[in-house]
């Protein structure tokens, strides 16, 4: 009740202030940014460095707090509940908004009516598929003959049924006539260092991430997401090479409460959107083979609309429906 009454009280205050006027009062505070996975992974990396880069431009700091589990049904769920002034905010993978509404019969937030869409801040070249070299294997057709042949005898690094690698690798058994076992960890932090040590066989990452572990030696390249080969990795096929690629969107995006002053959710746009054009931030997106977006949130939203009926389509091809991942946190 005190919570709810401090609430209203703060968003009272904002009624009458002119939108030119509150965005430039914005922000007078700290802003929180809830990332709904582990340390370590790129949605953590991309929050610290565009916090500090917001933080350099605004005066004010950005602090990251993480919330991981449950597919980022946490994270989420903690970030549909936090007051609606923009100083609270969630930066994620499309899990979160598109792909946990068609893997939940109920969530414990309402992705159409919770959030607005802020901004997309970067977008992946495209991921990779990578094995332990202790797989059965020494390239992508290799590891799926060994599958076909071996039934459930791989396995593979995930976050969730609707995380990135969980779809693409659902999809990779689903093109394939395969079954490859999922393994679920907590997010990409805890699940690199899982297959580099050798606990379990395969997962997507994004190319960043995993590079380091592949010139030493200690992981193997299979296979690049999407139809066309990527400059930075170019003598490794794609999946589409295999017709195994499901065509999904990678992305980082963020979020803020529903109700939060437009105004605000444009200043946010704005401000995280030169963070990630900055000089220091496109370098660094470009070491994860990312490229920098900072659009506008009507361009976001427009986006999201398109990407949402390309996850139903694609998640109705592979036969997964509401319900079918295990019962959302509250």
């Amino acid at each position: 009740m005190k919570r709810a009454i401090l609430i209203a009280a703060s968003c009272t205050v904002l009624i009458g202030v002119p939108g030119g006027v509150l965005a430039q009062l914005f922000p007078s505070k700290p802003i929180r940014i809830i990332v709904s996975t582990s340390p370590g992974g790129l949605t953590d990396l991309i929050s610290r460095n565009s916090g500090q880069s917001v933080t350099e431009s605004t005066g004010q700091p950005v602090v990251v707090e993480y919330r991981p589990g449950a597919g980022t049904l946490i994270g989420f769920q903690a970030c549909a509940k936090a007051p609606p002034d923009g100083y609270t905010v969630c930066v994620t993978t499309p899990e979160s908004i598109v792909y946990n509404p068609l893997l939940y019969a109920k969530l414990p937030y309402d992705p159409e009516n919770d959030f607005v869409a802020v901004t997309n801040l970067a977008t992946g070249v495209g991921g990779v598929i990578v094995a332990h070299p202790s797989a059965p294997g020494n390239n992508f057709a290799e590891i799926i003959a060994y599958a076909k042949a071996n039934p459930g005898a791989l396995n593979y690094a995930t976050w969730g049924s609707g995380s990135v690698p969980g779809i693409f690798l659902g999809w990779i058994n689903y093109a394939n006539g395969v079954n490859i076992t999922p393994v679920p960890y907590k997010g990409a932090g805890p699940s690199l260092p899982a297959i580099v040590a050798g606990q379990v066989h395969l997962t997507y990452s994004a190319i960043g991430l995993v590079a380091p572990h592949v010139k030493a030696g200690k992981l193997k390249l299979l296979a690049v997401a999407g139809t066309k080969r990527s400059p930075f990795v170019p003598d490794t096929p794609s999946l589409g090479e295999f017709n195994s690629d499901p065509g999904l969107n990678s992305y980082f995006a963020m979020w803020a409460p529903v109700k939060t002053p437009m105004p605000v959710v444009e200043r946010l746009a704005t401000e995280f959107g030169k963070a990630v054009h900055s000089e220091r931030m496109k370098e660094l997106l470009k070491t994860q083979a990312l490229i920098p977006v900072g659009n506008s949130p009507a361009e976001f939203a427009a986006f999201l609309k398109e990407d949402k009926a390309n996850a139903a389509r694609i998640f109705k091809a592979v036969g997964i429906r509401p319900g079918d991942a295990p019962p959302a946190s509250q």
